[in-house]
């Protein structure tokens, strides 16, 4: 939802158009910053593998002045343990969800115009997001029962392969550069997204035994990232970036209730990325790999003392991106 694949600075061009990709298998299971590495050891992790392509929009009104709409599309799976009576896994459910997400529309505007600025800038965003994407979408999961049979059940997927979150949403953004040096070869960024979503819950059933977490949450989720680029003209359009990204969930949303049930957490990365641009095309690739992963107490788990849920993250992101203005 959030890291929309929009540059910073202005463009002569009315129409930009880009597609993203994300891909990410999340495996390692995490309660606050410990991992717990028996899951992996039994092989009863849960593996969530996600593949989101972004599409685009972008009409420039001025060179400082722009409205984009992105539109998402997702396709995952989730593959959960089957254990027998002694807690041996014997096989696995896999479920799965492809869908169109949820919509954003979201205006920027240059604080500075870029003719005159074009060694900086800081560009303001705000936008909605549209819940255009299923949040309750089922598929037939697998168990065992008592005596040994097979139990087939058709159930929401898990909420965290979900195409969309089921409620309206604001969303804030900022971005920013900074050249250094005489000639602006090298350069300083910034970037933050916040997504508020006011609404507490969706009517979702999660089948969670617990009822405070009987039905999905409508979770804030938020983006920051900083770093340095190098992009020297005997490169020939290519660039390097390094930097550093922490993206999450929270546990309390700014606005509005938190409860329901959600995984509040956050991952902390390190984000070496290559680029290279050739007249109005433009290509990305970014891999961010995780230094510190955190599964935060949600508001279900700081209801009993001592309770503490987990998630599975991911090693690593690969991130593509492409552009072409017209």
């Amino acid at each position: 939802m959030l890291g929309a694949f929009d540059p910073v600075t202005g463009a002569l061009q009315k129409w930009q158009v880009s597609l993203g990709y994300r891909y990410q298998r999340s495996d390692r299971h995490f309660r606050g910053t410990h991992e717990e590495a028996n899951r992996t050891a039994e092989g009863s992790e849960v593996i969530n593998t996600l593949n989101l392509v972004d599409l685009g929009i972008r009409y420039n009104f001025t060179p400082r002045a722009s409205l984009s709409i992105g539109i998402p599309y997702l396709y995952a799976d989730r593959s959960s343990p089957i254990r027998d009576d002694d807690r041996v896994v014997i096989d696995r459910s896999i479920v799965q969800a492809q869908e169109i997400g949820d919509v954003t529309l979201t205006g920027r505007y240059l604080l500075w115009d870029p003719a005159s600025q074009a060694r900086g800038n800081v560009q303001l965003g705000l936008g909605i997001k549209a819940p255009t994407g299923e949040h309750d979408v089922v598929d037939v999961r697998e168990r065992l029962g008592d005596d040994g049979e097979r139990i087939r059940t058709v159930e929401t997927v898990d909420q965290s392969i979900q195409p969309g979150d089921g409620g309206w949403g604001a969303i804030v953004d900022l971005s920013a550069f900074r050249a250094l040096g005489s000639t602006g070869e090298y350069a300083l960024y910034a970037s933050g997204a916040y997504l508020v979503n006011p609404e507490g819950t969706n009517g979702t059933p999660t089948f969670r035994g617990r009822e405070s977490e009987a039905i999905m949450s409508i979770a804030d989720q938020y983006l920051f990232r900083t770093g340095a680029i190098a992009a020297p003209a005997s490169w020939k359009g290519f660039g390097v970036g390094l930097g550093g990204r922490i993206e999450g969930v929270p546990v309390h949303d700014l606005f509005g209730s938190s409860e329901g049930f959600r995984r509040p957490g956050y991952a902390v990365s390190v984000e070496p990325s290559l680029s290279w641009t050739s007249g109005v095309h433009s290509f990305s690739l970014s891999v961010p790999y995780a230094v510190q992963r955190n599964r935060q107490r949600s508001v279900p788990d700081l209801l009993e003392p001592g309770r503490h849920g987990d998630a599975a993250f991911a090693d690593y992101v690969v991130l593509l991106g492409y552009w072409q203005r017209f």
